[in-house]
């Protein structure tokens, strides 16, 4: 009997789990006088790294003796826990070192076992975001963010160099922005997401909201004399926030594979009547776009680490007798020679008429025979008439 399963459901069993816990460290780093925020940053990192090492890594140690001489004396850690937040408690200078306490909530992180699936890059569209309280992008006119924080995240993911990401920011998924993205199915499927996939040939949509961009003491912002002055004075909040949620769709069902918010807050250091502009090279040196800017990357790196162990799938586009030829190529890592299942996908309808996606094991494989950058073909040793196969239909490693 053909067996069938949900994408959701299969999406769902291939996700990783995950363990956090908070950890206190004290981060040090040498100070001199003037450079505080560089030798605050220092301890900083000095304080995250402490917290991955004593949360979980593993040290390996190569040496290499010849004759009784050490040639070669190399210690390499590899950490597989993840800072998710983290908190100052306490920070002093003294004898010249700035000491900075935090703690930290980090997470272990599983490693991607070895799979075929693994070997994969991935297709991904970045769609543009949506920004529930647009009056607050006032402050340096940063009204562009919607396409300027898409275009931050598709570099960054460009960057981790395991996905094939492509940008449309020109599209969002989020008219009603304040329950995205629940409020579309009870399923939290959004057919707007799966029709964006099968345009760009994408397996994976992500998409999101900024739901924060305000700052923590208004007055400070006014354009009084005496906000002015409080601006200029030590004890002035400037601290600005910035929290956004990601949405990360399965492109062939919409239906929502993970999804995180990420928030920071940190001083907005422009003149409020200046307009900066989200992604602007003034907007990177303030103390506010360095730390959006780390923010994102941590963005793109989490998004790549949950991907990273999902089945790789990609659509069939033409069918020419017992040849294939479907949308991934090079760029996706696929090789003359590799096989690929084959299943056919069915949409079907529930009880209260919500539509779904489901897969069928064929139990035929596709061996790869003509590769090009952006898409390949091979071929099948059963007639596709006998087993219905259609444009649409998946080719899957897992």
């Amino acid at each position: 009997m053909t067996k069938k399963f949900g994408l959701a459901l299969l999406l769902i069993l291939f996700s990783q789990l995950s363990f956090s816990d908070w950890v206190q460290v004290t981060g040090r780093a040498p100070f001199k006088k003037g450079l505080y925020e560089q030798a605050r940053e220092h301890a900083r990192k000095d304080a995250l790294q402490q917290a991955v090492m004593q949360f979980g890594s593993q040290v390996k140690s190569e040496q290499r003796v010849v004759n009784g001489i050490l040639k070669h004396d190399q210690i390499s850690v590899s950490s597989q826990a993840r800072v998710n937040k983290s908190i100052v408690v306490d920070e002093y200078i003294w004898k010249g070192v700035l000491h900075l306490s935090m703690n930290i909530d980090v997470e272990d992180v599983p490693a991607c076992p070895t799979s075929q699936a693994s070997a994969y890059k991935k297709k991904v569209v970045v769609l543009g975001f949506s920004v529930q309280s647009p009056e607050q992008a006032r402050l340096g006119s940063i009204h562009d963010v919607n396409r300027g924080l898409s275009s931050v995240l598709n570099q960054a993911l460009h960057e981790q160099g395991g996905l094939v990401v492509f940008q449309s920011s020109q599209h969002t998924l989020y008219d009603e922005v304040s329950n995205a993205p629940s409020s579309y199915t009870e399923q939290q499927t959004l057919t707007k997401a799966a029709a964006f996939a099968k345009q760009t040939g994408a397996q994976f949509v992500v998409s999101g909201v900024v739901r924060d961009l305000g700052v923590e003491d208004e007055s400070v912002f006014e354009n009084s004399y005496w906000a002015r002055l409080k601006r200029f004075g030590s004890q002035a909040n400037t601290n600005r926030r910035f929290s956004a949620d990601i949405f990360v769709h399965d492109g062939f069902s919409g239906a929502i594979i993970w999804q995180r918010n990420f928030a920071l807050s940190a001083k907005w250091t422009a003149d409020p009547d200046k307009k900066v502009g989200f992604g602007s090279a003034e907007f990177w040196q303030d103390d506010y776009g360095i730390a959006v800017n780390e923010l994102v990357h941590t963005m793109a790196s989490m998004v790549d680490e949950q991907l990273r162990c999902q089945p790789f799938m990609t659509r069939i586009s033409r069918v020419e007798g017992k040849t294939l030829h479907f949308s991934s190529g090079a760029s996706s890592g696929v090789r003359p020679g590799d096989k690929l299942s084959l299943y056919r996908t069915f949409n079907y309808y529930d009880a209260d008429m919500l539509k779904g996606a489901e897969l069928t094991n064929v139990k035929t494989a596709l061996t790869v025979s003509q590769v090009h950058p952006g898409f390949a073909s091979g071929n099948i040793s059963v007639d596709p008439g006998r087993l219905n196969i259609q444009i649409d239909d998946l080719l899957v490693a897992w």
